[in-house]
């Protein structure tokens, strides 16, 4: 019989085969540091040819200080500091629309620094893909702006919100050919060779399986230390408590419980 953490590894390496671009960890471990597969991406959705990616972070967190905060899935900036947020959406969590003024609006309070002119705000693009076709009408994408109420001219404050059907199939389009390919578990079934080329390191080279192995167990821990603070915190015990038991249970530092402690926070208002 194997060992626990072998057979975790066994189920780890079948999960990976089974991982697409709607995944949020595979897309981010694909995009992240890629600054050709982020400009492909960027370049069919905005319907252009001329952005170039000067910075990519993934899983980019924003503090809010009253408010819930929130993680990134991809963040980028363009050569012209233009803005992206790219985030990945396969179950319903939520008001999407409300969710995207959410993080449309926290996006932007990163921007200015304490007196700077509001000229300096520079255009934002949060970006989300639904597996499922969210409005309903089978367009391949809808672009929102603020616009007048009675004439439709737009109110110009550079904020943008896109929403990308997954499960538009027209692949004589980019944008189409872009969906199949963010639908597929092997490289060899892909339209653009710059995305296969990822998804294949990730799938296939020792180096990529090996950091998404890692990225699993680390996933898998977190989920199981999420878990045990909500139990603690449905006994009633007090914030103080709960950190020293999960320090305990986990061989946590203290540093990384309270980070724990505030992710699940966070999660709580997902």
């Amino acid at each position: 019989m194997l060992y626990n953490s072998e057979r975790l590894h066994k189920l780890d390496l079948e999960r990976l085969k089974n991982f697409m671009l709607f995944d949020d960890d595979f897309f981010g471990a694909v995009f992240e540091h890629n600054y050709e597969c982020t400009e492909l991406l960027l370049n069919i959705v905005l319907n252009r040819n001329d952005i170039k990616v000067k910075t990519i972070i993934r899983q980019r967190e924003i503090k809010s200080l009253e408010g819930h905060s929130i993680r990134l899935d991809i963040s980028a900036e363009d050569s012209e500091n233009n803005l992206y947020n790219c985030e990945i959406q396969r179950e319903d969590q939520g008001n999407l629309r409300l969710r995207s003024r959410y993080y449309s609006s926290l996006l932007d309070s990163t921007l200015l620094k304490k007196g700077e002119s509001y000229d300096k705000l520079v255009p934002t693009y949060v970006i989300f893909f639904t597996e499922k076709d969210t409005v309903g009408d089978g367009k391949a994408l809808h672009h929102y702006m603020m616009k007048d109420a009675d004439d439709n001219s737009p109110l110009g404050d550079n904020r943008h919100i896109y929403f990308i059907n997954g499960e538009y199939n027209n692949e004589e389009q980019p944008i189409g050919k872009l969906m199949h390919d963010f639908k597929c578990k092997s490289a060899d079934e892909m339209y653009f060779d710059v995305l296969a080329k990822r998804v294949r390191h990730f799938k296939e080279s020792e180096g990529g399986i090996r950091n998404m192995c890692k990225a699993l167990e680390d996933m898998r821990r977190e989920t199981a230390v999420l878990e045990r603070i909500d139990t603690y915190q449905e006994m009633g015990c007090k914030e103080s408590e709960i950190l020293e038991r999960i320090m305990k249970k986990f061989n946590l530092t203290k540093t990384e419980a309270n980070a724990y402690f505030a992710l699940s926070k966070e999660d709580a208002y997902a």
